[in-house]
């Protein structure tokens, strides 16, 4: 896959390494549109498939008007590549041949009548559910490693499924911190003989190969060593995506879009693993749409302005780092959303807490962000928070 060149007049081509356990980056600074188009149409010269392409909408401020983004196969290698209009860049990225994410929007066959998107409560963390056409579920991250919450998540799933053993059609982890995956570590061990699982999907790193500053590297090890363990034993079958930025997933009633991931950032210096978060957003047969920040923080939030700009206009909205510190006031007003998500606790949302970390919520200490979403004077927006179970109908 490496033998295709990527020609560029003005470009630099850098070999930027391996964040994952088999993979090759390279980043193209200073290239153009027409370069990235070009070296699409040289792989394809080459015997190289193209197993898909998308072309995304890029910012107001962009001097180009779309990103785009490939997939290229030979087989054994798959190439994931995508150019960055707002920094006119292309993020290539070389690993083994990994099932590609379902292109069907419909299956045909519907069990429930309407579409809904839930937030889950939880003692702390984030979860997701979108309950779809089908009567599966789409589930997105998880909370922390606590019985409590688990049985919550297993007694919702059971509760609103119109068949006798839940199934989830897809469960998503934006990153690897434990209040975003510890929950399902222990949901595994605990229900894998009462819930189907069919597809999981996440980037994460090798952590023997990144230095981060703020986080334990070693516990992060663990955390991930120990999902991926029960994965592979409580659902044996399942497909397991590589998340990539500029695709997306199919499911009954539902499309999930990858607008973020480690691609964009690696092999920057990381200072926590917020830093390596996905960023995606569900459209809905009816138009409807959610955007899920999970824990980006400031260059995320900046850069995905920059990049996609009126294109990230969305109905919904989960708050970046539990609306706690990272947002961003220019993301927050081109998404615009009528509904703001915290998964945050409501003594924390409430502003109760007197921990000053905590009250950034309310948009204390800088966070000029989080005040703009609280502003009924801007727009009188609904806001929940994570005290409790809410479902929306979609």
């Amino acid at each position: 896959m490496n033998t295709v060149e990527y020609v560029t007049v003005a470009g630099q081509r850098f070999p930027v390494g391996s964040i994952g356990r088999d993979d090759m980056r390279f980043r193209i600074q200073n290239t153009t549109e027409d370069e990235c188009r070009e070296y699409a149409a040289a792989l394809e010269k080459a015997d190289f498939r193209e197993m898909d392409k998308k072309e995304i909408p890029a910012g107001s401020e962009c001097h180009y008007n779309v990103n785009l983004f490939y997939v290229f196969t030979n087989g054994e290698k798959q190439a994931f590549v995508f150019w960055d209009a707002s920094i006119h860049t292309t993020f290539i990225t070389v690993e083994p041949s990994v099932p590609l994410p379902n292109k069907r929007l419909f299956s045909g066959e519907k069990q429930v009548s309407s579409l809904s998107f839930t937030q889950l409560r939880l003692s702390w963390g984030m979860c997701y559910i979108a309950s779809l056409f089908s009567g599966e579920f789409i589930i997105i991250d998880g909370g922390k490693n606590n019985e409590e919450d688990a049985v919550r998540l297993y007694d919702f799933l059971k509760n609103n499924s119109p068949n006798p053993k839940p199934t989830v059609a897809l469960w998503i982890f934006t990153h690897s911190h434990k209040d975003h995956i510890g929950l399902a570590t222990f949901f595994f061990g605990k229900y894998k003989d009462e819930i189907s699982v069919r597809a999981f999907a996440y980037q994460f790193p090798d952590c023997d190969k990144i230095s981060v500053s703020m986080d334990s590297v070693s516990d992060m090890k663990k955390e991930i060593e120990a999902l991926e363990k029960n994965i592979e034993t409580g659902y044996p079958d399942a497909v397991v995506y590589t998340m990539h930025t500029g695709q997306s997933y199919f499911f009954d009633g539902v499309e999930i879009e990858v607008l973020w991931t480690i691609d964009d950032t690696y092999p920057s210096f990381y200072t926590s693993f917020n830093d390596m978060s996905a960023a995606i957003r569900l459209k809905f047969a009816s138009g409807k749409t959610v955007l899920l920040l999970a824990d980006c923080q400031h260059e995320a939030n900046r850069r995905l302005a920059h990049r996609y700009g009126d294109y990230l206009k969305s109905d919904m909205m989960q708050v970046a780092h539990h609306g706690l510190i990272g947002g961003d006031k220019g993301l927050y007003k081109l998404v615009d959303p009528e509904i703001c998500f915290w998964p945050t606790t409501e003594f924390v949302f409430s502003g109760k807490d007197t921990d000053r970390r905590y009250r950034w919520s309310l948009g204390e200490g800088g966070c000029d962000y989080n005040a703009y979403l609280r502003d009924d004077s801007i727009r009188k927006r609904i806001h929940y928070h994570a005290g409790e179970t809410v479902t929306v109908k979609i």
